[in-house]
């Protein structure tokens, strides 16, 4: 939805208008030769005056101050999607504006305020070719967004606070301690971690796990719609005596590197760096491998390895194909849209054509952007303009990664584990299906297998497990899932 789009004109926020006065300077002589006169001196000086106040009142009505932060839901088909608009003042009392979208990970598009007045504003946002319109209330602004020539009611609300919105975010003072550090993955990018380390650990030797983050360039927290799961996470292994190191994937924050060039092996490669750090502390005995959805993989693949960790902690790890688990969600998401049922049978047709190549294209070495109308052509299939059209939109963003994924089949690692497995799914997640517990069962023997009931992908409670759920959820992650965790770990510490 927050894509980019043509530059909006505006108009300046403030008019730059200027006024003088003039009165007659009567000195203490009496000018008025009669009454008629004076009468006549004082009309025109009550015109002076009203004009006056006029003006003052049209430019206080033109520089409202708007302060705070406002938020409101897009409704986009069966989708919601919150937007955070945080409003402040300039040195010289001008509004201004930068715009979040949380659950899309993106935070502080600058926008241009066109009008601010005391009942109504208006901005845009050339970065996504968007902008809002909205009448402000006492409690609330009620408003429409636009972009690209669609336009979407969007009423907004004061934004809770951070820590209301988000209890479980670690908080001071801790009982244990964190070093900033920095280790060097293979290729020579410098990652830039946290080390959590618990304090009065009764026998002086430590357990402590690499945390490695799902899918996309994340922080060290796997900061997504303001939770900090592995934050989480981290404080509570370390009150229960566990260490851990987790970093800013490479490219992102404060490592370095290049995430765009980067594939599931290459994140890998950075993840055994992270164990190689840990084994290298003398006062750490133990080190496993924590991962969530693409991380659980990593996590998996780590294990088949000479240099296996100790241990896997798996959180809604992908155990079938790359492919696989891309056709199972374009094929929910088809579901949730408008399309007949001949429309979603076809788009998933041409999707699985469209993998094909890309796959074939891999295999050749070749990385160049697919032709999909002659795909369609080709197929003879009747496909809906806009999954066409998200298809194409794919091939401008198509990175190594995505192709690697196509090719990616976590069960040729899986069946190499050894070390003792872990591996928690919702119940109600739809990006990872629960399913994937029955392969890594059918492949890891001795593995631990748990499927948490109303759980979805995050292990936030859940109603329906959608991603634009996410963000509405105060939970960050299950303490239930915190609870095994821990003690998983402590039974394999002393093994």
């Amino acid at each position: 939805m927050l894509s980019g789009g043509a530059v909006q004109s505006h108009v300046p926020l403030k008019p730059k208008t200027k006024y003088t006065t003039q009165f007659e300077n009567t000195g203490n002589k009496n000018p008025y030769k009669t009454p008629c006169d004076m009468i006549h001196f004082m009309n025109r000086r009550l015109k002076h005056l009203i004009t006056l106040l006029t003006v003052i009142l049209l430019s206080a009505g033109q520089a409202y101050g708007l302060t705070g932060s406002w938020c409101g839901e897009l409704a986009i088909g069966q989708a919601k999607l919150r937007l955070v608009f945080h409003f402040s003042e300039t040195a010289d009392g001008a509004t201004q504006c930068t715009l979040d979208s949380p659950s899309q990970g993106v935070k502080g598009l600058p926008t241009t305020v066109t009008l601010c007045t005391d009942d109504s504003i208006s901005l845009t946002c050339s970065t996504i070719g968007a902008s809002y319109h909205g009448r402000i209330t006492t409690a609330s602004i009620q408003g429409t967004f636009q972009q690209h020539g669609y336009s979407f009611p969007l009423n907004l609300s004061p934004e809770v606070s951070i820590e209301e919105r988000r209890p479980q975010t670690p908080k001071p003072p801790f009982p244990y301690s964190t070093v900033d550090t920095v280790f060097t993955a293979p290729d020579g990018a410098l990652m830039s971690a946290t080390l959590t380390i618990p304090d009065n650990v009764p026998n002086g030797r430590i357990t402590a796990v690499v945390m490695v983050t799902g899918s996309g360039p994340q922080n060290r927290d796997e900061e997504l719609a303001d939770h900090r799961p592995f934050a989480v996470i981290a404080d509570h292994l370390a009150r229960h005596g566990i260490a851990s190191l987790r970093y800013d994937d490479r490219g992102t924050g404060k490592s370095t590197g290049n995430f765009l060039t980067a594939t599931t092996d290459t994140l890998k490669e950075d993840a055994m760096s992270g164990i190689a750090f840990l084994r290298s502390i003398a006062s750490i005995a133990k080190v496993g491998v924590l991962g969530h959805s693409e991380g659980g993989t990593i996590a998996f693949m780590l294990g088949a390895e000479e240099n296996a960790p100790d241990f896997i902690v798996s959180l809604a790890g992908l155990a079938i194909s790359g492919r696989e688990a891309l056709m199972k969600q374009n094929s929910h998401l088809l579901d949730r849209s408008q399309l007949t049922d001949i429309d979603k049978e076809n788009g998933l047709k041409l999707i699985g054509l469209v993998f094909n190549t890309m796959t074939e294209q891999k295999r050749k070495g070749v990385l160049s952007p697919i032709d999909i109308d002659s795909i369609v052509r080709t197929s003879g299939l009747t496909v809906a303009p806009q999954i066409v059209s998200s298809l194409k939109m794919t091939q401008k963003i198509r990175t190594p990664w995505f192709d690697a994924l196509l090719s990616l089949n976590p069960r040729e690692y899986l069946k190499k584990v050894k070390c003792p497995v872990l591996a928690i799914n919702g119940e109600k997640d739809t990006q990872v299906e629960a399913d994937n517990l029955s392969v890594i069962q059918e492949l890891v023997p001795h593995a631990q297998t748990r499927l948490m009931p109303e759980l979805n992908h995050l292990m936030q409670h859940a109603v329906s497990g959608e991603v634009d759920e996410y963000d509405q959820i105060q939970e960050t992650i299950s303490p239930e899932v915190l609870d095994i965790m821990v003690q998983f770990i402590k039974d394999h510490s002393c093994k």
